[in-house]
């Protein structure tokens, strides 16, 4: 129940550096990267999230961490997911959460290959 997002996938070298990304910065890490641009800001990061910055740095310095309220995953999400097979409560990154990450993650794999927009109905699962 969320309204649509843009996004924009760029893959190899083809990104363009961000105005606000300083010199001298890499834009995420040696495998790869993303950048999620909001209303309020940048944020950038290294594949799986590592080392995830606002940018530019000067907002990065502004920001305060929130309080942790989401349980976090003891060991690898594959050891959680054994876990939740086990005793039945649900793994960190279950299906619900996970299967519609993954459904952004294809079509954009998608989008690419074709080299075209894809307007996505999720609801009725239709492009």
């Amino acid at each position: 129940d969320l309204p649509p997002v843009k996004l924009t996938w760029y893959d190899g070298l083809r990104a363009p550096r961000p105005v606000e990304l300083e010199d001298g910065r890499r834009l995420g890490n040696v495998e790869g990267g993303a950048l999620f641009k909001g209303s309020k800001g940048k944020l950038m990061a290294g594949v799986y999230g590592e080392g995830a910055r606002l940018i530019p740095e000067s907002r990065m310095k502004e920001y305060k961490q929130p309080p942790k309220t989401i349980p976090r995953v003891k060991g690898s999400h594959e050891q959680d997911w054994v876990r939740a097979c086990k005793d039945g409560q649900p793994a960190g990154a279950d299906f619900e959460y996970s299967g519609l990450l993954t459904e952004v993650c294809l079509l954009a794999n998608v989008a690419r290959r074709v080299d075209a927009r894809i307007e996505w109905d999720p609801v009725n699962m239709k492009v």
